[in-house]
């Protein structure tokens, strides 16, 4: 079923790849190598949150520094995978110089990375791996150490006991797979504490919201909740403030944006694991860059990850990497 299912999302895509699939996909169906200049595609796993804004950041200093044109896309829904299909095709089709993907599936995918390796494009992944790691580079954050860091700092804060939640993003990605099973391996060292089962938010805000408060309604005695992604504990976080539960049950969360920085002070979160999202777009680009120059590229780069907390939030060195932009 699965397999059949797979074919059919990619089949729906080969068949739409001609259309304008997003409003940021301008230009497709036109030789993006007409010229000299190389032209590199960044097919992302959406825009909407931050934190890919700032990977797109990232990638266009490094092509403003290089020289090369970069084009930043993605579905405006982190569930849209046809789409996301669709727009790797639609790079394959314009023939861009290079190729870089976030991938929403690795399964569906990798199918097409596959097609764009065919056809000479060199491609490598950013964040979200694709199955069976067949590109050249795979550039991205130690999704399970991250996940081990915020249990860590849970587990300490709630004692090493109580029950814990986790508030997931999108079932069968990388990142969200990899980010609950380093949380899972730090906490299975406490016999104390009980996991209940794994909620998903599709990244949505709203729906993290609904999620926490069917939560804490059919558990009061929560010790803490876990957010796996930027609007997961997002949505966590408001839902434990609305009900009047800050202090009251620990929160950690991975990633970063101005509204998370602002519960962290608050005390509403506990600590927050971020990423480095700029410097994954500035190192995708790169890596892009020297394949498309027919050099040899590193085959994982890991673009690090920290702990933050509300004693340490204003050093200098966090600042950056939290507020590439500068704080509002």
């Amino acid at each position: 079923m699965k397999k059949l299912l797979l074919f059919l999302v990619v089949f729906a895509a080969v068949l739409s790849c001609g259309k304008s699939e997003d409003k940021k996909d301008a230009g497709a169906g036109k030789s993006a190598n007409s010229g000299d200049k190389i032209k590199i595609e960044l097919v992302s796993k959406g825009y909407q949150h931050e934190f890919w804004r700032s990977v797109e950041a990232g990638a266009k200093k490094a092509g403003e520094e290089l020289g090369v044109e970069v084009n930043f896309i993605g579905p405006e829904k982190e569930t849209e995978i046809g789409k996301q299909v669709g727009m790797v095709e639609n790079a394959i089709n314009k023939k861009v110089s290079a190729l870089g993907i976030a991938a929403l599936d690795p399964d569906a995918l990798a199918v097409v990375a596959k097609k764009a390796m065919d056809a000479k494009i060199p491609v490598v992944t950013f964040d979200s791996n694709v199955k069976g790691d067949i590109t050249s580079s795979f550039i991205a954050t130690d999704n399970k150490v991250a996940g081990a860091m915020a249990g860590e700092q849970l587990a300490k804060l709630i004692n090493g006991k109580g029950k814990v939640a986790i508030v997931s993003h999108n079932p069968g990605t990388t990142t969200a797979i990899e980010r609950e099973a380093g949380f899972r391996e730090a906490l299975a060292k406490y016999p104390d504490i009980k996991i209940l089962n794994t909620q998903f938010s599709d990244g949505d805000k709203s729906k993290a919201l609904a999620i926490t408060l069917d939560i804490i309604n059919a558990n009061p005695d929560i010790a803490g909740i876990y957010g796996t992604n930027e609007p997961s504990i997002f949505g966590i976080a408001k839902g434990v403030e609305e009900k009047g539960l800050t202090g009251k049950v620990v929160l950690v969360g991975i990633d970063s944006s101005e509204d998370l920085a602002k519960f962290l002070e608050k005390g509403v979160i506990s600590g927050l694991v971020i990423q480095d999202p700029y410097n994954m777009g500035y190192q995708t680009v790169q890596q892009l860059y020297k394949l498309s120059k027919g050099e040899k590229v590193e085959k994982r780069i890991d673009t690090g990850a920290i702990l933050v907390t509300k004693e340490n939030i204003n050093n200098p060195d966090i600042t950056k990497k939290m507020f590439p932009f500068g704080r509002k």
